[in-house]
């Protein structure tokens, strides 16, 4: 296969994870969880979601799902607090005119910062950007300042709505709260969008546009209105008010739709000579990054643009698909969704390399599933350990000839994976990470 690469682009590897997600708020805490196979999807708690009160409310049917992968515990002054002890007045004002989305991806930036021991300050501030997509951006604000309107007037609405619901709030709040002053946009390409931000972070490093980018996603989307929304697609899994660990179910004959959850997922990525130079923890390489439409249909995703995908990040990685020995696919848990990957992987895989779909642990996470997921495949290939997949009794015949891990993590060497994502409107992201070998640190990666 030839490479996608017609110029000399430079290295990019992955130096910090952070994580806030259903499954726990530090990577340590969810990677625990992943692996002990426990499961993020409970009933709601988000709002009062609960007995007659809310069904008459909002006239919900029986089946209406009132469960979600939700962030817990979640203590957004301890958190920050416990990667950046000198707290100041600005970084506790942050509790008052953001976002939970925003939140979420403030710690989970300032995680992965700790862990790739990078000081943002001791970085040149016009060559560190952050790219942090939101499928949803701040749509619980929305519905609160409606709420508001609608009760009290004009003056019930908060002066902090706007910054609290525009979806590039956190790339903009990461980046001002570590003075980065280098690229800083934001996705919002549905559930694509995540993976994206990271491909794209890639790009900026590899054209030389910056040396550390903060990239990844980051979501707050349990209302009300939003999974009213979703049930009225028919998108979500119905029936397991009652046994939420149950819901997700990828690849299973019972997979009948997904579970929205919440979180966010941040990688520091830095350019190979710039982390050698500083002596940073490199935990793998990103070796490859495509991104292609479907052209078909805005929720009827398509066998052939999953492959295409998947073809130009092997192409950009210059790999075979028979180097591939890790999939963490999108699989919803939706009927449609995770047959077309899974004849897609079928076609392009005949090896069968192992595949875990995590969301049957996490839920959805919108436009953060795909940076959520690309951190679990990192740490499969650092660990050599691939999770495995929850709720997977019978598989569907159309998806059974994959090679999904189930009952227990798979312990084996990881050398290169791949991450899918794929989004409403024919939007597709596919991610390949290697591992990183010091041999192949080229004299032109020094230039």
């Amino acid at each position: 296969m030839l490479s996608g690469r017609i110029i000399n682009l430079k290295r990019v590897v992955v130096t910090g994870l952070g994580l806030v997600s259903p499954l726990g708020n530090t990577v340590a805490t969810s990677w625990e969880n992943l692996l002990a196979g426990r499961s993020g999807i409970k009933g709601i708690t988000k709002f009062d979601a609960q007995g007659e009160a809310f069904r008459d409310r909002y006239k919900a049917p029986e089946d209406f799902p009132l469960i979600a992968g939700e962030v817990k515990d979640f203590d957004f002054k301890a958190l920050l607090a416990a990667y950046k002890p000198d707290l100041t007045k600005e970084d506790l004002k942050l509790l008052k005119y953001t976002d939970n989305f925003t939140q979420y991806a403030l710690c989970a930036s300032y995680e992965a910062l700790h862990q790739a021991r990078l000081d943002p300050a001791a970085v040149d501030p016009e060559r560190l950007g952050t790219i942090i997509a939101s499928g949803m951006g701040g749509v619980a604000s929305w519905e609160e300042a409606y709420r508001r309107l609608e009760e009290g007037g004009v003056k019930k609405v908060s002066p902090f709505m706007v910054p609290r619901l525009l979806p590039n709030l956190a790339a903009g709040n990461v980046a001002i709260s570590i003075g980065a002053q280098g690229p800083n946009t934001a996705l919002s390409s549905a559930c694509a969008a995540g993976g994206q931000a990271i491909g794209a972070a890639c790009r900026a490093i590899q054209l030389g546009e910056a040396d550390v980018m903060l990239a990844g996603g980051a979501e707050a989307a349990i209302t009300p209105l939003t999974i009213a929304g979703f049930y009225r697609m028919g998108a979500l899994a119905t029936g397991f008010n009652e046994t939420p660990e149950a819901a997700s179910r990828p690849f299973d004959q019972g997979h009948a739709g997904f579970v929205i959850a919440e979180g966010a997922g941040i990688l520091v990525l830095e350019e190979l000579t710039h982390a050698l130079q500083r002596g940073a923890p490199i935990l793998a390489e990103v070796a490859g990054f495509g991104m292609c439409g479907d052209g078909h249909h805005i929720t009827d995703p398509d066998l052939a643009g999953a492959r295409r995908c998947m073809l130009r990040a092997l192409a950009d990685a210059g790999l075979e698909p028979q180097e591939i020995d890790y999939i963490n696919p999108h699989a919803t848990s939706t009927p449609v969704g995770d047959r077309n990957e899974a004849r897609a992987i079928g076609q392009l895989f005949p090896h069968q390399p192992l595949i875990s779909a995590t969301k049957s642990q996490t839920g959805h996470l919108l436009g953060a599933a795909g940076a959520v997921e690309a951190i679990f495949t990192v740490l499969s290939i650092h660990h050599g350990l691939v999770p495995a997949t929850l709720n997977l009794e019978r598989p569907d015949p159309e998806c059974a000839d994959l090679q999904v891990v189930v009952g227990q993590p798979a312990r084996r060497p990881v050398r290169a994976a791949l991450s899918n994502s794929f989004g409403f409107g024919g939007t597709n992201a596919a991610l390949v990470f290697k591992q990183y070998q010091l041999e192949n640190y080229r004299s032109a990666d020094r230039q």
